[in-house]
C-alpha cells in the first residue's frame, strides 16, 4: 500500500512540474515569438496576434516584433492596426526596405487618399540621412567620430613633421564635422520620437470638428488607417494635423497614438 501511495505521489508531483514549465514557458518571450511565428506560418493570424501583443504587454520590444505584428494583422485585413503597427516598427528601424513596403501597400488600401504637402529639396535631404539609422546608431557615431577627431587633433597638436600636422588638421576637422553632423541627426531622430506625436484613426469614420466641441463646425472626415500628426490635447479631444495640411479636432478615443 505503501508502495502505491509513493507511487501516486510521484505522478501528482510530475504532473505539477509539467503545469508549472508549462506556463513558465507561456511566460517566457523567446517561447511566445516562437509560437507566434509558427502560428503565423501556419495561417492562424489571430493566434500570432495575441502572441506578439503579449510580448508587447512584458517590455519586450524590437522593429522584428511590430513588423510581423503588422503583417498578421494585415493577414486579418485590420488596416488600422496593420499600420499602428508597421508605424512603430519604422520609428525603430528607419530606413528598414520590408517596412517600409508592407506600410506602402497598406496605405494603398486605405479609404482616404490625401495629398502630400510637398517638401523643399533640404527638408527631404535632411529626413533621407537622419532616418538612414536609429537616434541610438547615431549617438554611437557621433562618440566614435569625436573620439577620432581627438586623435587626429593630437597627431596636429603633437608631430613635428609638417606632413603629419597637416594631415592631423584636415583629418580633424573631417571627424569634428562628421561627429557634429551624427550627433545633430542623433538628436533629431530621438526628438522624433517623444516629441512630434502622431496617430492611427482607429474608428471606421470619424468627423473631424473645427473646434473640441460636438456642436461645432464639422470640417472633413477621416477613414480608419490614416494617419495624423497630434498637434494639441484639450480634456477628451486632440488637434490634428493631416498630410494636406488640413487642421481639426477629433475624439481621443477614435485614434491611436504613437
Amino acid at each position: 500500500m505503501k508502495t502505491y501511495f509513493k507511487y501516486l505521489l510521484s505522478i501528482i508531483l510530475i504532473v505539477f512540474v509539467f503545469q508549472a514549465q508549462v506556463l513558465r514557458g507561456n511566460d517566457n518571450p523567446h517561447a511566445l515569438l516562437d509560437s507566434a511565428t509558427s502560428a503565423y506560418t501556419k495561417g492562424f493570424y489571430s493566434d500570432a496576434v495575441v502572441y506578439y501583443e503579449k510580448v508587447l504587454s512584458m517590455g519586450l520590444e524590437s522593429a522584428e516584433i511590430y513588423y510581423n505584428l503588422g503583417n498578421a494583422y494585415f493577414k486579418l485585413n485590420e488596416l488600422a492596426p496593420a499600420i499602428y503597427n508597421y508605424e512603430k516598427a519604422l520609428m525603430l528601424s528607419p530606413s528598414d526596405e520590408d517596412i517600409l513596403f508592407n506600410l506602402k501597400i497598406a496605405n494603398s488600401r486605405i479609404t482616404d487618399k490625401i495629398d502630400v504637402v510637398p517638401e523643399l529639396f533640404f527638408q527631404r535631404w535632411w529626413k533621407s540621412f537622419y532616418r538612414l539609422f536609429p537616434g541610438d546608431t547615431w549617438a554611437l557615431f557621433s562618440l566614435i567620430f569625436f573620439g577620432l577627431f581627438l586623435s587626429a587633433l593630437g597627431i596636429f597638436l603633437l608631430s613635428r613633421r609638417v606632413t603629419y600636422r597637416k594631415i592631423g588638421l584636415w583629418a580633424a576637422v573631417l571627424f569634428l564635422v562628421l561627429a557634429s553632423f551624427s550627433f545633430a541627426f542623433a538628436w533629431k531622430g530621438q526628438s522624433r520620437q517623444t516629441e512630434k506625436r502622431n496617430g492611427i484613426i482607429f474608428e471606421p469614420a470619424v468627423v473631424v470638428k473645427s473646434s473640441p466641441d460636438e456642436a461645432s463646425v464639422d470640417l472633413f472626415v477621416l477613414h480608419e488607417g490614416t494617419k495624423v500628426e497630434i498637434q494639441d490635447k484639450l480634456d477628451k479631444w486632440v488637434k490634428i494635423k493631416i498630410a494636406n495640411g488640413n487642421v481639426g479636432w477629433l475624439p481621443a478615443t477614435t485614434l491611436k497614438e504613437y
